[in-house]
């Protein structure tokens, strides 16, 4: 892997003001992540300043970082303006209040939406969300988010993505060119998670025209189990069932997945010595021999990966060495490139 060749698909800001649990929930006070994290801090866990850094990152994805919003009643701005904040802020670094470089650096953005409401809210959350990001910044609004990991009630997840209004705002993404960044969670939430969801991407493609079908971005390897691969062809197995519905999720048009966010779902902390690849090679593994490269994209998830990467190295500094050692072992030399830029620029229209 040379130098100024990735594209890092999966990183989270947020300023100071809201570095707090007023602007996320799950921010608590003293946590690591309670406080400010900007592209400067980026471009120093990255080693970007460092000339013998072995990975340059050329340019960003910024993903939203789920805050809080009030119940959803009365006047949209007034219960997502933690929402529109976000906008705004990632608008000021695309105007260059951060610096060129900060703007330069950031070329596509996947904000929040209120999928779970009414078509008619979510439209008018996109004219809103416009007006507050501007022209230039809106250019850069590839695509939505709306976390379903945290949903741990099966018939509660049932009724939310397999109801009118998720499916009915899936394709108006897809009307619109935007994609939708799918956010599951097989380790805490369960491999139920992973079936239902490719239910609802099933029915948001179903009789729409190919280029109006939504762009389907999944987060982290749809978070799986690494624990859980000792026995990987027996049915029982939370791997099996992770295997199959990414399986059958390869088999979408216009669907692509994050090697992302692995550090989270490791049963130990890992230290810089610590064999990743060793832990995760048969998720990647199958990861990439059902969608291939040309659908694979690398992220880091930081600064999220600080949390439970290891302590003693920089998280994104082992992690983009993991990701290489198992591209080597996995896939061609000419194939590593759509992993580490290709695709992120293909599925997010970043050219």
């Amino acid at each position: 892997m040379g130098a100024n060749t990735i594209i890092d698909s999966h990183i989270h800001l947020w300023p100071k003001s809201a570095s707090n649990e007023d602007g996320h929930s799950w921010m608590t006070p003293g946590m690591p992540l309670a406080r400010q994290h900007i592209l400067p801090d980026y471009y120093d866990a990255s080693q970007q300043t460092n000339k013998n850094s072995e990975a340059v990152a050329e340019g960003v994805v910024y993903v939203e970082t789920d805050r809080r919003y009030g119940k959803p009643s009365g006047n949209l701005a007034d219960w997502a303006a933690n929402q529109l904040d976000e906008v705004k802020f990632v608008s000021s670094i695309v105007n260059g209040e951060y610096g060129a470089q900060d703007s330069r650096m950031l070329r596509g953005i996947v904000l929040w939406a209120p999928m779970d409401q009414p078509v008619e809210t979510m439209k008018e959350w996109l004219g809103l969300a416009e007006q507050a990001a501007g022209p230039a910044a809106w250019k850069r609004v590839k695509g939505f988010r709306f976390l379903l990991q945290a949903i741990h009630d099966e018939n509660e997840f049932k009724a939310l993505v397999l109801g009118g209004d998720f499916g009915a705002n899936l394709k108006l993404l897809g009307e619109r060119g935007f994609s939708f960044d799918l956010g599951v969670d097989q380790h805490s939430g369960g491999p139920w998670q992973l079936e239902l969801v490719y239910m609802a991407m099933q029915q948001a493609h179903a009789r729409v025209q190919d280029e109006r079908k939504v762009v389907f971005i999944i987060n982290h390897l749809c978070k799986p189990d690494f624990s859980d691969a000792t026995t990987p062809n027996h049915e029982n197995t939370n791997y099996y069932r992770w295997s199959q519905a990414i399986e059958k999720m390869s088999h979408m048009s216009k669907t692509y997945m994050k090697l992302s966010g692995a550090f989270s779902e490791l049963p130990e902390r890992p230290s810089a010595n610590t064999d990743v690849a060793a832990q995760i090679r048969p998720w990647v593994a199958h990861a990439l021999k059902h969608f291939g490269p040309g659908r694979v994209m690398f992220g880091s998830d930081w600064p999220v990966c600080n949390v439970n990467g290891p302590a003693d190295d920089s998280p994104w500094v082992v992690w983009t060495k993991t990701v290489q050692t198992l591209l080597d072992e996995l896939i061609r030399p000419e194939e590593q490139e759509h992993v580490w830029r290709g695709t992120a620029i293909e599925a997010y229209r970043l050219k």
